[in-house]
């Protein structure tokens, strides 16, 4: 069997200190839980630091799900546009004289509907 290379390229010390560190959380996690069943101190303590944090803590996760959806839409934006640019880019038009204004206004329509079929899809 072979070993994949990402596996190969960690450390010996990292191998070791990862399931170690994994182990003592997991301890920790254990003697916290057997301290908040049988102290009513640390009950009473835990439930009146957590009622401040719940409602920082919703705050924060709003606003960093509104900062994502922000972002995801700016850069849906950013390829619209540089895409838009490419068609602009390519399609050539020449000059206007009588008869080529109507072919000038249906290039402008083919863009137009490549853009907005390609927004429907999205």
């Amino acid at each position: 069997m072979k070993i994949p290379d990402r596996l190969v390229k960690i450390s010996r010390f990292a191998k070791i200190l990862i399931p170690l560190q994994t182990l003592l959380n997991l301890i920790l996690a254990l003697w916290i839980y057997e301290e908040y069943v049988h102290n009513r101190y640390f009950q009473s303590y835990l439930s009146n630091s957590l009622q401040a944090g719940v409602a920082t803590a919703i705050f924060l996760g709003v606003t960093g799900l509104l900062m994502i959806a922000a972002l995801g839409l700016y850069a849906k934006l950013r390829g619209y546009r540089r895409e838009l640019g490419t068609i602009l880019s390519t399609e050539t038009f020449g000059h206007v004289e009588e008869g080529s204004v109507y072919r000038a206004v249906r290039k402008i329509r083919n863009i137009l509907s490549r853009v907005f079929r390609r927004l429907r899809r999205s």
